[in-house]
């Protein structure tokens, strides 16, 4: 089986590699303070407080050979576009259209899917390198070596199965709320628009957005659950 990155959504966009990569590296960060103890005696200090955990990271590289290099190279480059290239834009343009602008998917870089073997993530492109090591005597590269970073993404548009740590309801995905994140910032991160926010907060019971703090799980649900929630 070879590895690939195929585009979760319309239009259907695939690049595999031709030469597996030799090694995957998953990286996983958080970052957290904590404050001084208010006792006289000035000793020890809170419990750790969370500032931010992003999601995983995965860096891995491949080959890619033939006479078609140039335009699988050229596929991994829109992928780091919002939209993903001009045809996805007009994809996310009518899907925008169809919802009254309420989810905008021309804003956002398209969901991948990195697969190989039980290597599996739902992620976006975080970056590429390209590098072209042989031409054809016309000058058209048919051998590059490729160097990529994905980032997990959440899967919010029920792609994947119920699971019942996160809602109970099918495309739920829990969040953990960082110290720069609000209900605005993550509805706009997850459905391209900051004007759904009243939708994510009804899913999670919220009456005071401004109650949210770091630390804190919210639920994001399905984009049909709120649609027309604005």
């Amino acid at each position: 089986m070879k590895a690939k990155l195929i585009n979760e959504k319309l239009p259907f966009e695939m690049v595999e590699f031709d030469f597996n990569p030799e090694t995957l590296k998953y990286t996983r960060t958080s970052d957290s303070t904590t404050r001084p103890n208010a006792s006289p005696a000035g000793m020890g200090s809170t419990p750790s407080i969370l500032l931010r955990s992003p999601p995983k990271q995965l860096q891995g590289a491949g080959y890619l050979v033939g006479d078609d290099v140039h335009d699988r190279a050229k596929q991994l480059y829109d992928w780091m576009d919002p939209g993903g290239g001009l045809l996805g834009q007009l994809i996310g343009a009518a899907v925008g259209a169809l919802t009254g602008g309420r989810i905008n998917l021309a804003a956002k870089k398209p969901t991948l899917i990195f697969q190989w073997g039980t290597q599996i993530m739902r992620c976006v492109l975080m970056s590429v390198t390209v590098t072209f090591e042989r031409f054809a005597s016309h000058g058209t590269p048919d051998r590059a070596n490729i160097s990529f970073t994905v980032q997990e993404e959440f899967n919010i548009f029920g792609m994947l199965p119920t699971n019942p740590t996160s809602g109970g309801l099918p495309g739920r995905q829990r969040h953990i709320v960082s110290a720069s994140e609000n209900i605005q910032t993550i509805s706009t991160a997850a459905y391209g628009n900051p004007g759904v926010w009243r939708g994510v907060a009804e899913a999670n019971g919220i009456d005071d957005p401004f109650r949210v703090k770091p630390g804190d799980t919210v639920y994001l649900p399905n984009a049909n659950e709120i649609v027309g929630k604005r």
